[in-house]
């Protein structure tokens, strides 16, 4: 298999955010797009900077809650809606914010959180990353250059703007509407920010693509514009922090198979290549998971046979949604095996041995592993050793590869072992620098 590490188009990355929509995260989802189409849409009348500042303001508007996505998953793990049904609507055409930011974050503690995501992710430049970290900061208040002050008030107009549009179910469309002049006519706006966003509300056909669902990429973004692989992976970090805080018990799974991937590649394969394509398989594997239902993965028992086909579909899932981009391709190979077995046992395909490369056959027991030593709804999570009994078990039934399972043994008999607590945080920001600050953060919406 002939893998390729180099850039990735930033539209991909839009579209695989797109795709998240399937959760009940869409209306949060749904609301950032507007903030991107409203920004992008002003900023093009704006005019200034290079061409780039009209995606850039995209992206600032499409991320600006990225924030607020996790701590909503942190906070409410159970589902959003539970709380705020009555608020927003899953199709996302009514959204009342206020409800869901005093019950999380009334401090708007998320926009930190948005910037160090962003930050890391590195797809931002410095004046829009500020930008993200403001938008909640009245223009009063703000502080920095022209520039900086503009983008900030930019971002925090778009997102006042795109909570009034969505609000025309609870309040009915002309008042809605109303309500959105009224804005324009009494906000505090750098007058560049005010006269753009009038320009905008008078062009019927432009106003027209921001008052749907449809994220309308191709009109936004432009495709030319490439970032790094390495990253990619950190936006893939942050798609994981999302599919991972769903739960309490898959708080650390995918990015502690990532780790176990990436070390016993490093191991048994002894390159770094291998090691770096066996973590970004291993961030994948369970994307596909922000579609199964919160009610199947909090299920308290086992889950009956009719939850168990839903759970499985998750690898489908992810499989869809890389499929669609070449340059993921074998990664998505890899990633959507984890459930395959040797003997043809395992699913979605019921691959054989013979279909399985080294490659795969170390995300599945990396995947076994996991599961088995971490906690779920129905039973604790399992020692080392037992673990290991227990894939020695599959093994010798012939489903997991015995060289893998040789390799684990030892490293664990040697006294290894992934760090559960804060690992998602850890993965993410890294073992520097901000960890520490963004676990206050957590402590403080706790």
């Amino acid at each position: 298999m002939d893998l390729r590490l180099e850039s990735v188009a930033v539209s991909d990355l839009i579209n695989l955010f797109d795709d998240m929509k399937i959760s009940n995260l869409s209306p949060l989802i749904v609301h950032s797009f507007d903030v991107a189409k409203i920004s992008s849409l002003m900023m093009k009348r704006i005019g200034i900077g290079d061409s780039n500042d009209v995606l850039y303001a995209y992206l600032s508007g499409l991320f600006h809650d990225i924030g607020l996505l996790a701590l909503t998953e942190l906070k409410m793990p159970k589902g959003v809606f539970i709380a705020t049904k009555a608020d927003i609507s899953q199709r996302g055409e009514s959204f009342n914010l206020d409800p869901l930011l005093y019950k999380i974050d009334k401090d708007y503690i998320h926009s930190r959180f948005s910037y160090e995501i962003l930050r890391r992710m590195k797809i931002l430049p410095s004046d829009y990353l500020k930008a993200v970290l403001n938008h909640h900061t009245p223009l009063d208040e703000l502080t920095g250059n022209d520039r900086e002050i503009l983008l900030s008030n930019l971002i925090n107009v778009a997102d006042m703007m795109a909570q009034m549009i969505r609000k025309s179910i609870r309040w009915g469309a002309s008042e809605s509407i109303r309500a959105l002049f009224d804005l324009l006519a009494k906000y505090p706006m750098v007058n560049e920010v005010k006269k753009a966003a009038k320009d905008l509300i008078n062009s019927y056909v432009e106003f027209g693509y921001v008052l749907d669902d449809d994220p309308y990429i191709e009109r936004f973004c432009n495709f030319g514009f490439q970032i790094g692989f390495h990253e990619a992976i950190e936006f893939l970090k942050a798609m994981v922090l999302l599919v991972d805080l769903r739960s309490p018990f898959t708080l650390s799974h995918t990015s502690g198979v990532a780790i176990l991937a990436r070390d016993l590649a490093s191991e048994m394969l002894k390159t770094d290549f291998d090691s770096l394509v066996m973590y970004v398989a291993g961030l994948m594997h369970d994307l596909g998971k922000i579609k199964t239902p919160l009610e199947v993965l909090h299920k308290p028992g086992k889950l009956d046979m009719h939850e168990a086909y839903i759970m499985k579909m998750h690898v489908v899932d992810t499989y869809k949604m890389f499929s669609k981009y070449p340059k993921f391709e074998e990664f998505t190979a890899i990633a959507s095996t984890h459930h395959e077995r040797l003997d043809g046992s395992g699913y979605p395909w019921g691959l054989k041995a013979k279909d399985l490369g080294m490659r795969s056959r170390i995300l599945q027991v990396a995947d076994v592993y996991e599961a088995l030593t971490e906690n779920r709804p129905y039973r604790e999570g399992m020692k080392p050793l037992d673990a290991l009994g227990v894939i020695e078990n599959m093994v010798n039934h012939g489903k997991l590869d015995l060289n893998v399972y040789e390799s684990l043994k030892q490293m664990v008999e040697n006294g290894y072992e992934v760090k559960r607590s804060d690992v998602v945080l850890v993965e993410f920001f890294g073992e520097f620098e901000n960890v520490e600050e963004v676990k206050k953060v957590l402590d403080r919406i706790s």
